[in-house]
């Protein structure tokens, strides 16, 4: 990443990104020399020069009567991003407030490419619920190898999991016998009635849809269409019960 798009991430200005460069390779500058090199107006220069050293990035100084500029140490963007983050901390209450204003729109997110599977296993445990319902697809471990780690970093957010799966794979042969260990309550009916070609995840208020093969995943987050899924989960449960593959 090029050093003008990493400025530009911090804010910075197109003018702004020119004049705090000059001023980083230049060293003790005038406003004219830093506008040359910055390939800017003198006034142009002056100006950002004196935005910059209100954000403590640049230092001011008289030498000999002129006015003088100089570059602080690059470390000092550091606290650029320290005091933007806690800004942001600080504002996240009332952000939060805004977001949840209309809390009975569903959202709907809508992955695509090689991160759009992953994408939803990082969500359901940043959301870190009590526990997922899964209705689970044999093509996880066509994408992920047995060392994956999702079902560790669940684990280790001591999150339990209930999964259907179809006999044959390798949630039967491989993760069943690991239901203790992996916080997991695994059912296993016949492949002939159960072997879907996508997953779904049900956790806290949202219902996540994956498909493996076309590389796509949709997350939607209603408190409503949640709890309508989970009681078509316990159904099938209790109906993979009476036909439960010991």
């Amino acid at each position: 990443m090029s050093l003008e798009t990493i400025l530009k991430q911090l804010g910075f200005s197109e003018n702004e990104n020119k004049v705090y460069l000059a001023c980083l390779s230049g060293g003790v500058n005038s406003a004219m020399n830093i506008a040359q090199r910055a390939n800017l107006k003198r006034t142009t220069a002056y100006s950002v020069l004196e935005g910059l050293v209100e954000r403590g990035l640049v230092g001011k100084s008289q030498v000999k009567g002129k006015t003088k500029f100089l570059a602080e140490p690059p470390e000092k963007l550091l606290d650029l991003v320290n005091n933007i983050q806690k800004n942001i901390e600080a504002a996240l209450p009332e952000l939060e407030a805004v977001y949840n204003k209309k809390g009975k729109k569903p959202k709907i997110v809508f992955f695509e490419g090689n991160e759009a599977i992953q994408n939803v296993y990082d969500d359901t445990v940043r959301e870190s619920p009590d526990e997922i319902l899964e209705w689970n697809t044999h093509q996880y471990f066509e994408k992920f190898s047995r060392s994956h780690g999702y079902v560790d970093k669940r684990v280790a957010k001591k999150i339990k999991a209930k999964r259907l799966a179809g006999s044959g794979s390798l949630w039967e042969t491989h993760h069943q016998k690991h239901d203790t260990k992996e916080l997991s309550e695994t059912l296993i009916v016949p492949k002939e009635i159960f072997w879907p070609e996508i997953e779904v995840n049900i956790y806290n208020d949202k219902v996540a849809f994956m498909n493996y093969a076309d590389e796509m995943s949709v997350i939607i987050e209603s408190k409503a269409i949640a709890q309508a899924m989970r009681q078509a989960y316990h159904l099938s449960w209790l109906g993979a019960k009476t036909i439960e593959i010991k």
